[in-house]
């Protein structure tokens, strides 16, 4: 995911280097439990799982982006797996290899989602620049 630029200055100044490393501990696969998605790789999401894209739905001109209906009365949504770092404390500076993991971008936003809620809601707090009753 990208760094949002108020965030930046928390980075070291090696983090696409430190990025490289976890990648390449990961074998660009997503570290998350059972997760076979791998970086740069067209598929879809199926029942939880990433399926890589089929030979026939590349012969049928399917691409990134493409929703298409399936025999079970659902459908896919075509995606390209970009593999994130996830920091597991949410703190940038803290670099340390037991602290990084590739995942996903489905699995980084799922563990952050919390971390995601409570700090959007102080910020709309901030926005707000109004004082807390309680």
């Amino acid at each position: 995911m990208p760094i949002k630029p108020e965030n930046r200055t928390r980075y070291p100044a090696n983090w696409k280097q430190i990025r490289q490393r976890i990648l390449l501990r990961a074998n660009y696969r997503c570290e998350h439990t059972g997760c076979r998605a791998q970086h740069g790789v067209t598929g879809y999401w199926h029942g939880g799982r990433f399926v890589p894209m089929p030979d026939a739905l590349w012969r049928a001109g399917a691409k990134v982006g493409h929703v298409i209906g399936c025999a079970d009365g659902g459908t896919i949504r075509i995606i390209k797996i970009v593999l994130t770092i996830a920091h597991l404390d949410h703190q940038p500076e803290n670099c340390a290899d037991d602290n990084l993991c590739a995942w996903c971008q489905r699995h980084h936003l799922a563990y952050d989602a919390e971390h995601h809620r409570l700090t959007a809601a102080a910020t709309r707090r901030a926005r707000a620049n109004t004082l807390e009753l309680f």
